[in-house]
């Protein structure tokens, strides 16, 4: 990654496939198969918010943003997740999981579609007193680094940081 990190105070990172790596890379069509499965998928994350990202949603660490966010830490850069979700059921195993893997400093809030997370940066920015240009986001679908970017917000691709 070639930005320089002087000049960010707040970092956001996506959660899934970005802080979250799905073992399932078919998660999202699995968990729709049928309203069973969608149904059960909420339920799981709202009862077992604990441990749902480790045994029933299978989900991994990303070891280079382990290593990015002690990097952000060392230079007391604020960090936050956001995550697109249509219901609030898995905030808490969301927030679990990164409390766990990544440590208890980065605070999840939540857009309704990836469109929102736009309006969910801006609010951040307005919170830290910062400029837009002051923000890094870090996501793993390029459709939505792009509507970021051509609104004028620093977003890169997870798989850029080394």
């Amino acid at each position: 990654m070639n930005m320089d990190l002087n000049n960010i105070k707040v970092v956001i990172f996506d959660f899934d496939d970005t802080l979250a790596i799905h073992r399932d890379r078919d998660f999202l069509k699995h968990r729709n198969e049928s309203e069973d499965k969608r149904l059960g998928y909420y339920l799981n994350a709202y009862e077992n918010p604990d441990t749902f990202y480790e045994e029933i949603e299978q989900c991994d660490r990303s070891e280079n943003l382990y290593n990015f966010i002690n990097e952000l830490r060392n230079k007391n850069i604020k960090m936050y997740a956001l995550s697109g979700m249509k219901f609030s059921f898995h905030f808490k195993a969301k927030q679990n999981f990164i409390n766990k893997h990544y440590g208890d400093d980065i605070e999840l809030v939540s857009a309704g579609n990836q469109q929102l997370k736009l309006d969910g940066i801006k609010i951040i920015q307005k919170h830290n007193k910062c400029e837009l240009n002051e923000i890094l986001f870090v996501e793993d679908l390029e459709d939505t680094i792009n509507y970021l970017r051509s609104n004028g917000i620093n977003a890169i691709n997870v798989n850029e940081i080394r």
